[in-house]
């Protein structure tokens, strides 16, 4: 089955916009979507990659009308957290386990909307087992993930593997020939794939 590769972090404003989203575009063309977490703090360390949120204050502010305007377009709520940024790798190890499960839509959409639209603690184990059990995941199990060292290897390996395939920001959509950074570029990408200017791999 050709298929499309989520990349995200849930630090990321705009991969939980694009997260209401994209799993629909894979659906309206039949092809399998892989929810990949990665790492973004060391993914922007190994590349040397922009974050916008040292940019010059103009940027910043630029940056946050944007995202405040693209939510308000897709009428989804945004709260930036008061405490933002949280560490993040105990979600994103839960992911990991989410996908395996094949879950990753409904818990990771969960995961997201804690974080970017009710402040919630992304960090607190019995939150994140709470949201597991929402989205049909075992409580404990989520639990464990997140603690895992297994699962620690694994987020590390997503990061090597994306930073291999030339991520440099999230989201991106990765349809195995071609890379579409943004969740401005996901109309490009689903306009590309009706064209069949895409050789899906």
């Amino acid at each position: 089955m050709t298929e499309l590769t989520f990349w995200f972090d849930v630090h990321s404003p705009w991969a939980y916009l694009a997260s209401f989203r994209i799993g629909d575009l894979a659906r309206t063309h039949g092809l399998r979507l892989r929810w990949r977490s990665l790492h973004l703090p060391r993914l922007l360390d190994e590349i040397g990659g922009h974050k916008p949120l040292e940019a010059s204050p103009q940027r910043v502010a630029w940056f946050r009308q944007d995202i405040a305007d693209h939510a308000e377009l897709l009428g989804v709520p945004l709260r930036t957290h008061p405490n933002y940024p949280l560490r993040n790798s105990r979600a994103l190890r839960a992911c990991i386990l989410a996908e395996d499960e094949g879950k990753a839509e409904g818990f990771v959409r969960r995961v997201l909307k804690g974080y970017w639209a009710e402040e919630a603690d992304i960090t607190d184990l019995e939150q994140l087992a709470r949201w597991g059990a929402e989205t049909g995941l075992d409580g404990d199990a989520v639990k464990a993930a997140a603690m895992s060292d297994a699962f620690k290897e694994r987020l590390d390996a997503n990061t090597s593997e994306a930073i291999a395939r030339g991520v440099f920001g999230v989201p991106t959509i990765d349809t195995g020939a071609r890379l579409y950074f943004g969740n401005d570029r996901l109309d490009l990408l689903d306009s590309h794939i009706a064209q069949g200017k895409i050789p899906l791999a």
